[in-house]
């Protein structure tokens, strides 16, 4: 691994580490408040923050065991322990959230509101602050390293700062007007439908890639494109792909000249399995299969 790499790992795992760290203290506050401040909404919210902080959790596992080796019991290293990971807290942010949901629902329709008490306001207004705050560094991090995962999770900050702007609203408006109450009930309802939007999304991507779902098609063209271009190589097929955690491990059969010496073709395999990588940080690993021009015609 090149020094920029270890320093955009080190990088990624620093702001990656923070975002856990404020999550956790987030969450703890906004659950206290929100039970002593009797807000449903607010403690909604701190399970949002704790849905944060299970991709914090998937983002730190990719970028730690991305950098372990491959040894004699994973010869394609450990990346897919980080698609396991999403898989469970998946079905963990579902399972809390639809019981938050339903909860919600109950209060509104039997009319049973909670009336949330002045003190919550702060434990919102301090959520709002902490994760744009979050989003903005996370953010940037990620476009200074051309980091997907990173920059995944800094709107994962966004989201949570949104469903905060949300439920400050409305305990700002309970404490104007009393009888609107049931604006705890309905913000609660809206941060769980947004956590079963986040749940799922995290589970169905795990579940994607651990079945070995290739990459968009659009990506696909785009690297067939690069083959392609490359001097000496010609009729790229058979391009597979799939996923191991976030990386992306490839194969290609080319074309050369038949009468090309074996280190001519070697070195233009070889020349586009670097371009590949240079491409694109995420590429694992690219096979590149030899054939004599023509062949493929006959397969």
């Amino acid at each position: 691994m090149s020094k920029i790499q270890i320093k955009s790992v080190s990088a990624g795992i620093q702001v990656t580490v923070v975002g856990a760290i404020v999550n956790i203290l987030l969450a703890i506050i906004k659950f206290i408040f929100g039970i002593l401040g009797n807000s449903r909404a607010l403690v909604a919210d701190a399970v949002h923050s704790m849905s944060d902080l299970a991709s914090d959790i998937v983002v730190i596992l990719g970028l730690h065991f991305g950098d372990q080796p491959a040894d004699k019991d994973h010869h394609f290293g450990h990346k897919k322990i980080e698609t396991v990971t999403e898989i469970v807290l998946g079905v963990l942010l579902l399972s809390v959230a639809f019981k938050l949901a339903y909860d919600a629902a109950f209060a509104i329709i039997n009319q049973e509101y909670s009336h949330p008490t002045a003190i919550t306001i702060i434990a919102a207004a301090i959520s709002v602050v902490s994760k744009e705050w979050l989003f903005r560094w996370t953010k940037a991090v990620g476009i200074k390293h051309d980091s997907r995962a990173i920059l995944a999770n800094a709107w994962h900050h966004r989201s949570d700062a949104l469903s905060s702007v949300a439920v400050l609203a409305g305990l700002v408006f309970i404490q104007i007007s009393p009888e609107l109450a049931v604006l705890d009930s309905i913000a609660s309802l809206i941060v769980s439908v947004l956590i079963v939007k986040v749940g799922w999304d995290i589970l169905l991507e795990g579940y994607k890639r651990i079945i070995d779902t290739a990459p968009p098609p659009s990506y696909v063209e785009e690297i067939n494109k690069i083959i392609e271009k490359y001097p000496g190589a010609t009729n790229p097929h058979k391009l597979r792909m799939r996923y191991i955690g976030n990386a992306i491990h490839m194969e290609v059969h080319i074309e050369v000249a038949p009468d090309m010496t074996v280190k001519e073709g070697h070195d233009i395999a070889a020349g586009i399995k670097h371009k590949i990588l240079k491409h694109d940080n995420r590429v694992l690993d690219v096979t590149v299969h030899i054939e004599p021009e023509g062949e493929a015609a006959g397969n």
